[in-house]
């Protein structure tokens, strides 16, 4: 496979993310009346019919020369990484500029503002709340998580952040990162720029985020953890982090983080299956093949992306 029909497959993974979430493959091929096996072929290596993008551009109100080339057409607004209630806004508001074409220039003028506003907010402010994180993805230490997670539908307020509510951070330091799907080769064409933020907390402590809008918003129980060796080597390296998210359930073959009773720090593995009393967990570096007792797994979720430092 060529790198522009790679480049293709990656934005269908990342379209299908966007409006079905990580785990919702089987919900994408529903909507598209495909057999399941058929789509995820479509995310590998097999590029689909024409009829088939058509659908799934209409079907997310996505543009279609943007996921045919990676570049927007003129004039056409793609409305990724927006749940559905954006979809419905962005068409009326269309609607309204047919009927109406001279609601256009105060309409822009309007956006302009709202635009110049939240620049101005961001120069003037200091500190950036946390408990508020809105495009930041905190990035925390395998050994600082607890044995408990959050309920996937808790909001903002109520997500583990590992900083009083209220307490803000100071921004820093930025830099660039890279961020991919887990995979045992890197593949540059499906590599994502994004910005590794870090702060001081009010009382002194470094915290680090992942700046992200769209993934933030796509994912918004996403968390990551910060690896301190090489047993997953070469699909994350000791200093790469794993981005998860609250809810995900591990799949088999798969990359996921793992927190184990009497373990103070998470564990990264392929997850090969549980049974009634063992959990299996493989390791990439050497292909050790762990059991560990039911009993002992406090909880896991599925690893959806990998988080390097910018080459």
């Amino acid at each position: 496979m060529g790198s522009a029909e790679k480049a293709l497959t990656e934005r269908i993974k990342q379209l299908r993310r966007r409006h079905f979430g990580a785990g919702g493959k089987a919900e994408f091929a529903g909507r598209l009346d495909l057999p399941l096996e058929e789509y995820e072929r479509f995310e590998r290596s097999t590029l689909p019919p024409g009829d088939v993008m058509l659908r799934m551009c209409e079907l997310t109100g996505e543009d279609l020369q943007w996921l045919l080339t990676g570049v927007a057409a003129r004039g056409t607004v793609v409305i990724s990484g927006t749940r559905g209630r954006h979809q419905d806004f962005l068409a009326r508001l269309a609607r309204l500029l047919d009927e109406k074409p001279a609601l256009a220039a105060p309409l822009e003028a309007f956006v302009e503002l709202l635009v110049r506003g939240e620049q101005a907010g961001r120069k003037v402010a200091q500190a950036l709340p946390v408990s508020e994180p809105q495009d930041l993805i905190p990035v925390f230490e395998a050994d600082e998580l607890p044995d408990e997670l959050p309920a996937p539908e808790v909001g903002p307020e109520g997500q583990f952040w590992l900083v009083a509510p209220g307490q803000s951070t100071s921004l820093t330091d930025e830099q660039p990162a890279e961020l991919a799907e887990p995979a045992s080769e890197c593949d540059s064409q499906a590599l994502q720029t994004v910005r590794l933020v870090s702060g001081r907390t009010e009382d002194g402590r470094v915290r680090r985020f992942v700046r992200s809008r769209e993934v933030a918003r796509c994912f918004p129980g996403m968390f990551g953890v910060r690896l301190g060796d090489d047993t997953m080597a070469p699909m994350f390296k000791a200093g790469d982090a794993v981005l998860v998210t609250v809810g995900e359930a591990p799949k088999i073959g798969q990359p996921a983080l793992c927190k184990l009773a009497g373990e103070p720090a998470a564990r990264c593995r392929i997850w090969l299956g549980q049974d009634e009393q063992v959990v299996h967990l493989g390791r990439f570096s050497d292909g050790e093949h762990e059991q560990v007792p039911c009993d002992r797994l406090r909880w896991s979720v599925e690893v959806l992306y990998r988080l390097s430092p910018a080459a």
